[in-house]
């Protein structure tokens, strides 16, 4: 009989990430992560951690295949990719606790794993050869922080010199190398003085597709976005050509089957982060020399969000979602839309058409090829809907069906409730949904969540938070204020200089529809909300008393000074809040929630990472301070340590437990 969701549960959910499909369209792969809890023996794990192993599933017949655990290492396995030739897997792995990375290779009718390096630093990334008989990979090589090591300064001279799951970025960046499988002797490619992030070969093999961040010395001095230029490295002459520079949200460079475009990820508005992510297409040409980029490139996806941001906290590792092509004229590519994302088929010509029906879930990753031209595509990918975590998922012939079951003994043993809705609410008729507990508490109690972002969005992505409030009795309530991606540009950016206006507006407006939705006009409300959700929690807490108690997650407090400390404080608050802290500050420090400090009353928890970059700790700091020293509003702080801003997604797993538990404690204990 199924039971009630508890925190714990957690430790026995199964994270399905990175799907790949093999180039016959036999078999899939799959990273499945799960947590290993602590035995208490001498010598063992002290703490629940993660173990990721890779499972491969044939893709013939019917029903669900049992699948193949074809990794077994006891910490990582991880970015599983498919031979040209079908018959082997080459992947990343970590043998032992803190250790780097390495690459290796596996044949899929048996036998052990091959390892191919040895780099004191690790391995970044790689990229199969067409031949299959060579390795590009990404690595720093014998490169070790010896100033960490040692305890020295370290001096600063670049804009961007940290980053939010790093902390202080290398001083070396990652350089191209070239592996030959045969003989095992690999070489350097390239000498790049900024970090290269993605590879992707040319069909015939001649060129390496490499992106790499923009030296700032080339930037202008108002860009301080971050930029990447996207290179042609010859194989034959060692020639690197820029094919683009200073590209804004650069990735997921695909070469077409013939060779003559390219296809990559880049924001819609190349003046504007804030844009919608879309698809572009470059025509090259070959020279003497190599590859070169023959005219300007074009968008294909208009103001379609071509990535997943729908929001869902029960994903760990990576979540790849680079367009395929479908011939020369078309791509494969992930739409969000209002909440869900599913695949679409893009035409050079700006066309749009659904390659699947724009369901109730979210799609959130997905790896396709076309075994003959002109076939449709055999799709790898990943589903998940509010009651069901993400599986791997199988589309052929246009019919679906489910590959893994990492999750189905978790779901039957638990009661897992379902969201109503979209409703609207306000003047804006922004999007809400209502969770409604089984048995719900005594006094009818619910909880406002706010997603992060703000250009993320709520919808139909499965979140074990709010499955954990229905089971402890609350109702809640959940949606996209004014701001939250996945509706349009306009709908996106209608807060943008003026935080905590219209989309504060929204939210209280979702409050009041959504207590009526329930029939709970006159029961106790509470408030939370991470990273943006953190700033809008903190920012209603100083403008009204309509919440009984409030948890702010990974919040911002003071603009002003979050400019300085975040690692992409500068563009983000220039673009988002329209101010910078010199001239005209009094932007920043009209839309600081610390600004109203002092009309705080709310009963508020404030939980914040210690390693946090992408909002510091110093923010959770500035206003616990303040409201301390005022005294009008019952305080605490909630300090995690050795987490960053993915506590709540990625965090070690006794701390992700602690931090679910404080939450729905501060709650029970402010009825």
């Amino acid at each position: 009989m199924a039971r009630p969701v508890t925190s714990n549960d957690l430790l026995d959910l199964a994270f399905v990430s990175e799907p790949q499909i093999s180039p016959d369209g036999e078999r899939a792969a799959v990273v499945v992560t799960r947590i290993v809890r602590p035995t208490g023996k001498d010598g063992e794990d002290a703490a629940p951690r993660y173990r990721s192993r890779i499972e491969l599933y044939p893709t013939r017949g019917r029903g669900r295949p049992a699948p193949l655990e074809l990794t077994r290492s006891e910490h990582a396995d991880r970015s599983p990719r498919f031979a040209p030739d079908a018959g082997r897997l080459a992947f990343l792995s970590v043998r032992e606790a803190q250790g780097k990375p390495q690459l290796y290779v596996i044949g899929l009718a048996g036998g052990e794993a091959e390892r191919l390096t040895d780099h004191a630093a690790g391995v970044d990334g790689f990229a199969w050869h067409p031949s299959g008989e060579r390795l590009a990979y990404l690595s720093r090589g014998e490169w070790k922080d010896r100033a960490a090591e040692k305890g020295e300064p370290r001096r600063i001279v670049k804009q961007h010199w940290r980053a939010e799951g790093v902390g202080l970025l290398p001083s070396e960046p990652p350089q191209v190398y070239l592996l030959e499988l045969r003989s095992g002797k690999r070489r350097r490619l390239t000498d790049l003085t900024e970090p290269a992030t993605e590879l992707a070969f040319s069909p015939d093999g001649r060129t390496l597709y490499v992106q790499a961040a923009t030296a700032e010395a080339d930037q202008a001095t108002s860009r301080v976005e971050p930029r990447a230029d996207l290179l042609a490295l010859d194989l034959d002459s060692g020639e690197l050509t820029t094919l683009l520079a200073g590209v804004l949200g650069l990735g997921a460079a695909t070469p077409s089957p013939d060779g003559t475009r390219l296809a990559y990820a880049a924001a819609s508005d190349q003046q504007d982060f804030v844009s919608p992510t879309g698809v572009w297409v470059l025509e090259l040409e070959r020279t003497d020399a190599g590859v070169r980029a023959a005219g300007a490139p074009r968008l294909v996806s208009g103001d379609l969000e071509v990535e997943n941001s729908a929001g869902g906290d029960s994903r760990y590792g990576a979540y790849p979602a680079r367009h395929a092509w479908l011939g020369s004229d078309a791509l494969l590519a992930l739409v969000n839309r209002e909440g869900a994302t599913s695949l679409v088929r893009i035409g050079l010509d700006g066309t749009v058409e659904a390659v699947q029906e724009h369901a109730a879930r979210v799609v959130s990753a997905f790896h396709a090829v076309v075994p003959t031209p002109g076939a449709e595509p055999t799709v790898a990918f990943l589903a998940e809907t509010p009651t069901e975590p993400g599986e791997l998922w199988l589309r052929r012939d246009g019919r679906e069906r489910r590959l893994s079951g990492a999750n189905d003994a978790w779901r039957r043993r638990l009661e897992l409730v379902a969201p109503q809705g979209p409703f609207e609410a306000g003047p804006a008729r922004v999007p809400f949904w209502v969770l409604e507990p089984a048995r719900p508490r005594e006094d009818r109690a619910a909880v406002v969540q706010v997603h992060g972002g703000p250009h993320t969005n709520y919808g139909y992505g499965f979140n074990l938070e709010f499955q954990l409030l229905a089971a402890r009795g609350y109702a809640v309530v959940f949606g996209n204020p004014r701001g939250s991606s996945s509706y349009g540009f306009t709908f996106a950016t209608a807060m943008l200089g003026a935080y905590g206006s219209v989309d504060a507006d929204d939210v209280m407006a979702m409050t009041e529809a959504g207590l009526e939705r329930l029939g709970r006009e006159g029961a106790p409300v509470h408030l939370t909300g991470g990273s943006y959700g953190g700033f809008m929690t903190n920012w209603l807490v100083g403008q009204t008393d309509r919440f009984r108690s409030a948890v702010t997650q990974r919040s911002i407090s003071n603009w002003t000074s979050m400019y300085g400390t975040s690692d992409i404080g500068p563009f983000f608050v220039e673009r988002q809040l329209g101010g910078v802290p010199w001239g005209d500050a009094e932007a920043l420090w009209r839309q600081s929630p610390i600004r109203y400090a002092d009309r705080v009353t709310t009963p508020l928890l404030i939980v914040h990472s210690e390693e946090d970059h992408r909002c510091p700790i110093e923010q959770a700091e500035q206003l616990y301070a303040v409201l301390k020293r005022l005294g009008r509003a019952e305080t605490e702080f909630l300090r995690v340590p050795g987490e960053g801003h993915e506590l709540s997604r990625s965090g070690r797993p006794d701390r992700r437990l602690a931090r679910l538990e404080a939450i729905v404690d501060w709650f029970e204990r402010h009825p």
